[in-house]
């Protein structure tokens, strides 16, 4: 079965994103996350950059809170969390976004 790419139209300024037309509201942490991703849609990001990103080199807390975010962020626009076609996981690497720049 193949999946049809997703539309995805982020704006950072704003901090509104927008997948397949429909608006998601993110916390301010949700939007650090996916102005990394979507500023590289299709590319893998580390989990180590991305926790360096959004909660800063000192941070110690792990993996966990990246985790939790992430699955946040599935509930909000995901169809199935369980098989996630947009935010999906890159095994032993980290996370990449998946679909294509709407205008």
């Amino acid at each position: 079965m193949t999946t049809v790419p997703h539309a995805i139209r982020f704006d950072s300024t704003a901090g509104s994103l927008h997948v397949d037309g429909r608006s998601i509201p993110l916390t301010g942490i949700e939007k650090r996350i996916v102005t990394l991703l979507f500023a590289r849609l299709g590319e893998p990001i580390t989990h180590r950059e991305i926790r360096v990103t959004v909660w800063g080199e000192s941070w110690s807390g792990g993996d966990e809170a990246l985790r939790v975010a992430i699955n946040r962020l599935r509930k909000k626009f995901e169809g199935n969390q369980r098989k996630p076609e947009i935010l999906v996981s890159v095994r032993g690497v980290g996370y990449r976004m998946v679909g294509y720049v709407s205008r």
